[in-house]
């Protein structure tokens, strides 16, 4: 594909962000099987998602970039994922900080958002909130970072990180801003899963990282930051929701094209071409009907969240509370679907379809990997406490 100039970057209609995603995910597309066969880094798909604009579409249009709904980066998210799950998770790991990034002080947030735009810098976050043990020291003008911590997706490519730590001398919590290749800063390069082996979810070392105290920021759960903080858990679950929707829209289609042009009838059928089996178009019909229910529902829920982030800061707890209902129960349909489609696809396409060299397994390792990051058991439980109970999920780091 061909990609827009510096000066083509900026504002587009949801159908056109769609269609720039459709251009991208093909050029994704043209070797992923051996990408993922090689494991090999994503340094050229993260270059041509800046280049093609899409790094920048959840940048605000006042500060040059895309200004693009929540709603219309996570159906982007989704069309990465459904050909490339690394790939279409750091996309959506990177789009999540530059939101939180626009939802947050002004003043901090305006002149971080305009150079990620100018120079279309890629960023990512150091803060596994399950891994507390970042401390942050001041130092006269500075701060000093020492600590590790796990699960830092997106971290080993990224220009720009956000840091979660605790200070020193109160134990208040925080958040720094700081250049990917700070002095101090370590990758483990350790990410061994079964899934999104590319995405280099490992984890960070920082050995007497110093930055300008001006780059650290208070988290005010109570005051100015209120409304970032609540609104952090249903924009990262909704992304979430949306990569397992991708996953299993890869499988579907991947399946699909396989069936039309390499299964081979089975003798009892009856039929001369798979296409015309009836067990076999009944398997896609059920795939179809289950996809675009989930589908449906992932919309609403984006909607919903897209609402939330348009009230703010005047936003209240029936607002969130809404939203993170259909974002938990979206949470939970997309997690299942994703590991069905991805295992009972192989029924329709064969045994041949088993082969290394079509790695049609990713789509079940990304699945089976990523919906582990909080337990869908939780996520049932807020969801039954609202059916039952009326109540609303609690702002928490994952409901």
């Amino acid at each position: 594909m061909t990609s827009p100039s510096a000066a083509d970057i900026g504002p587009r209609s949801h159908d056109a962000w769609m269609a720039l995603a459709g251009e991208v995910a093909a050029a994704l597309a043209a070797d992923i099987a051996r990408r993922h066969r090689d494991h090999t880094p994503p340094h050229d798909q993260i270059r041509l998602l800046k280049a093609s604009g899409l790094a920048t579409m959840a940048v605000p249009a006042a500060s040059g970039g895309g200004g693009a709904r929540w709603s219309t980066v996570v159906a982007v998210a989704r069309e990465l994922a459904a050909v490339d799950g690394s790939v279409g998770t750091l996309f959506g790991y990177h789009s999540m900080g530059v939101l939180h990034q626009s939802i947050g002080r002004p003043a901090l947030a305006g002149p971080r958002l305009a150079e990620i735009a100018r120079d279309r810098l890629w960023l990512a976050g150091v803060t596994n909130p399950r891994d507390d043990d970042v401390q942050v020291r001041p130092d006269g003008g500075d701060v000093v970072l020492d600590g590790t911590k796990s699960f830092c997706t997106g971290a080993a490519f990224a220009d720009r990180l956000v840091v979660w730590g605790r200070r020193t001398d109160t134990g208040a919590p925080v958040l720094v801003y700081l250049r990917g290749d700070a002095p101090g800063l370590r990758c483990h390069h350790d990410w061994d899963s079964l899934g999104l082996d590319r995405a280099d979810s490992g984890g960070f070392t920082l050995d007497g990282v110093r930055v300008p105290a001006a780059d650290m920021q208070m988290e005010d759960r109570d005051g100015v930051d209120a409304f970032a903080v609540a609104a952090r858990t249903p924009v990262n679950q909704l992304t979430f929701a949306n990569l397992y929707l991708g996953f299993a829209l890869g499988a579907f289609r991947a399946g699909r094209d396989y069936v039309r042009t390499s299964t081979r009838a089975w003798p009892a059928s009856g039929v001369a071409r798979a296409v015309d089996d009836p067990l076999v178009v009944s398997q896609f019909g059920e795939f179809w009907i289950a996809i675009q229910a989930v589908v449906a529902l992932a919309d609403r829920a984006a909607g919903k969240v897209d609402a939330m982030l348009d009230a703010a800061p005047r936003f209240d707890a029936q607002l969130r509370g809404d939203a993170a209902v259909d974002v938990a129960t979206i949470k939970v349909l997309s997690s299942r679907l994703s590991l069905d489609v991805a295992t009972r696809i192989y029924d329709a396409m064969g045994a041949r379809a088993t082969h290394n060299r079509h790695a049609f397994d990713r789509f079940w390792r990304d699945a089976r990997t990523h919906t582990l990051h909080d337990p869908l058991a939780y996520k049932i439980l807020e969801i039954g406490h609202f059916a039952l109970n009326a109540r609303l999920p609690e702002p928490q780091a994952y409901s």
